[in-house]
């Protein structure tokens, strides 16, 4: 669905990433790890369009990005999505997760829609203007715009940042069920305790790409207890 070749990118004369080459297939639930500053979120903004490497090629379902036309089929939420929202941001719950059917001129399921605002616990707020909204309820309401035409590819970059540790677990069970259901998943985070038994695959990025493969190669073991959390043991020479 997603293949990047020999991708650099340099700002300022500093080189931020080199020589990135990686795949993303169907039904894949891939973490891109790294510390701050290892140029995670910039390989996201390539693949999307928002910059320009200067050096390597894109393909999005076998297009060059360039080509590429069908952005419906990926939803993306940004880093600490909502924090630069402007106070005086008019929209309702409601108006604001129709907007990409409108930018996409795209049918929206209203029923699914129902069912996003349910899973995100959402359903009350829909009149309410989501400048009053917590940043968790910011949050929820990004990543269920992201869904609402069904993408084939959801992009979180950072979505639990700020949030606390039972907002994130079950945060990440969700995201665990829509994979379940076919959803293509790319998460970027530097906490790698995240690293679920729902993630199948692991990039770990630092400027270059230091290990790209399977999850379970990446970890030393991965055990479950008898509470049935699993327990992973990552070997840091990866980095």
């Amino acid at each position: 669905m997603i293949q990047v070749e020999n991708l650099s990118f340099f700002q300022n004369g500093k080189k931020i990433l080199e020589d990135i080459s990686l795949k993303v297939e169907k039904g894949d639930f891939l973490a891109i790890i790294g510390p701050n500053g290892g140029g995670k979120t910039t390989l996201i903004k390539c693949l999307l369009g928002f910059i320009k490497p200067q050096k390597g090629k894109i393909y999005l379902w076998g297009k060059e990005l360039s080509n590429f036309k069908d952005w419906h089929l990926i939803g993306y939420v940004p880093q600490r999505a909502g924090k630069d929202l402007n106070p005086m941001f008019p929209l309702t719950l409601k108006e604001f997760l129709h907007l990409p059917s409108l930018l996409y001129k795209k049918n929206l399921d209203e029923n699914y829609l129902e069912e996003l605002l349910e899973i995100f616990g959402l359903t009350e707020l829909l009149e309410r203007r989501i400048t009053s909204f917590s940043f968790g309820q910011l949050q929820r309401t990004y990543i269920a715009r992201a869904l609402s035409l069904k993408p084939e590819v959801l992009i979180l970059d950072e979505p639990s940042v700020g949030l606390d540790f039972i907002s994130q677990k079950n945060f990440y069970e969700i995201l665990s069920n829509f994979h379940q259901k076919g959803l293509t998943i790319i998460l970027v985070t530097h906490e790698t305790w995240l690293l679920t038994k729902e993630v199948n695959k692991v990039a770990c990025l630092n400027q270059r790409l230091y290990f790209h493969g399977a999850h379970e190669d990446f970890c030393i073991f991965s055990e479950k207890d008898l509470a049935g959390f699993y327990f992973h043991k990552i070997e840091h020479t990866h980095w």
